[in-house]
């Protein structure tokens, strides 16, 4: 029996079908043999090429469109910067000791690194974007009310900055409260104050025409912001406001905030724990905190929720030291009749205290700040007894281990303010408060911490970070 001829032939549909098919087959061969050619492929990078007014403190970003094999992988700058490489999944983060100010830099990751499914970045991957020139971020006074301003610092041994160089920054309606910047990226966190006794918590951008609200706190105080280290996640402090008494005098309580999403959540599961002033750690696990229920610091483990707490009446806020599980704060010491105040270096790993100021020295040791290497400590002294006494507070420096301490200034006329170390270690930032007339006036100074030479940026001007 024969078939007819209608059904040995195929038809029309099958014909298409059959093309559908091969055309498919060629493109998924088409699409194998194209991925093997171009490989591992870069998604974004950051900062993206071409850009300008890069953070000194900025992190150099990639993403692959895999996630990465295990293997080295090579990020170099020109010109060079040490620094650390993390890769996490497909995401590789070059995070540089510090960045030169008003530099144009080249990055680069050399080939042969390799995607866990098996694709390899056939040629390097290379960019360019430039930096920002170093500038001073400082508050001054305007019709009563704190506000946030900027201006370039001056070349050292140049002159300090004019009025046409200073750029105003914020225009809170109530005036602003306190202020922080990224050591990812020079972004800046800062709480606003409201007519209502309540205040906000908004950021501002390197170059960003307008700030943009992080969170509203219609019915609370929040503030002392503080940013992780790879600027993702804020600490911030919230007080309520309730039946009793407005939101600024009420308890503080920690929470946490995830910034690109805006979420918040408590940091402790306890409700009633309080905290203010919070301070990450490298690595995100450990923060220390002012805890008003033990009076002293408290140091959090994120991830294990162990806990540690030294006492001290002081008030000041805990500093940790780059790239170490240690922190300085300060203790207030009697003694007979003497009253003095110590800075400790504490490691709540090993829980050890080594007493920085001296066991016996008659000295009020305040604001503390690591150098960005880690090796050093600036801060401000005041000697209360014997020959060197003075009523004003002195800059003074010495190692992370309380030795070679010295003076940086000597002018019991003047007070010096918290300093602020430069993202290369060389110079630092703080204001100068006359004790005398006629003009007492707050202004900002910069210091060359190794010749001790100093230049006076801008005044009036207070409470000064470094920029980008």
């Amino acid at each position: 029996m024969s078939l007819a001829p209608s059904a040995r032939r195929l038809s029309r549909f099958d014909l298409t079908v059959l093309g559908v098919a091969a055309g498919a087959a060629l493109l998924i061969l088409l699409l194998i043999w194209r991925g093997d050619q171009v490989g591992l492929e870069a998604v974004t990078v950051t900062p993206a090429d071409g850009s300008a007014g890069v953070s000194t403190r900025g992190h150099i970003v990639v993403e692959f469109d895999q996630p990465l094999a295990d293997g080295a992988v090579s990020v170099s700058l020109d010109p060079p910067a040490a620094g650390q490489t993390i890769v996490d999944g497909a995401t590789v983060t070059f995070v540089p000791e510090s960045l030169a100010p008003d530099t144009l830099y080249r990055a680069r990751i050399a080939p042969g690194v390799s995607g866990a499914n098996g694709r390899t970045l056939t040629r390097a991957l290379e960019w360019g974007f430039a930096t920002g020139r170093a500038q001073a971020l400082f508050t001054r006074v305007v019709d009563g009310k704190e506000q946030l301003f900027t201006t370039p610092l001056p070349q050292p041994g140049g002159a300090g900055s004019n009025e046409n160089s200073v750029n105003q920054i914020t225009d809170a309606a109530s005036g602003i409260w306190d202020f922080t910047v990224s050591p990812a990226d020079g972004r800046i966190a800062y709480s606003a104050l409201t007519d209502a006794g309540t205040s906000d918590l908004w950021a501002l951008a390197p170059g960003a025409a307008a700030p943009e609200q992080l969170l509203a706190c219609p019915n609370a105080f929040c503030s002392s912001p503080s940013w992780s280290q790879d600027g993702e996640l804020l600490l911030f402090s919230q007080r309520n406001a309730n039946d009793f008494g407005a939101a600024a005098v009420n308890p503080p309580r920690l929470y946490i905030m995830h910034v690109a999403s805006g979420e918040t959540a408590p940091v402790f599961s306890d409700s009633q724990k309080l905290g203010f002033e919070a301070r990450w750690a490298n690595g995100g696990q450990w923060i220390t905190y002012l805890s008003p229920d033990f009076v002293g610091i408290g140091v959090y483990n994120l991830e294990s929720g162990d806990e540690r707490f030294y006492p001290t009446q002081t008030g000041e806020a805990a500093v940790w030291r780059p790239g170490a599980t240690q922190f300085v704060m300060n203790e207030q010491r009697v003694d007979g009749d003497r009253v003095s105040i110590h800075l400790f270096l504490v490691d709540p790993i090993a829980d050890t205290r080594v007493n920085l100021s001296g066991e016996t020295s008659p000295v009020e040791d305040g604001a503390p700040v690591w150098s960005p290497d880690g090796e050093w400590i600036a801060f401000r002294r005041n000697i209360n007894d014997g020959p060197g006494a003075t009523l004003s507070k002195q800059l003074w420096i010495m190692r992370a281990d309380g030795s070679d301490a010295r003076p940086l200034t000597d002018d019991g006329a003047i007070d010096h303010g918290p300093p602020a170390w430069s993202p290369d270690g060389r110079y630092l930032l703080y204001h100068r408060f006359p004790l005398k007339g006629p003009d007492i006036v707050i202004s900002v100074w910069l210091m060359d911490v190794a010749t001790g030479e100093q230049w006076q940026v801008i005044s009036p001007g207070q409470r000064p970070q470094w920029l980008p």
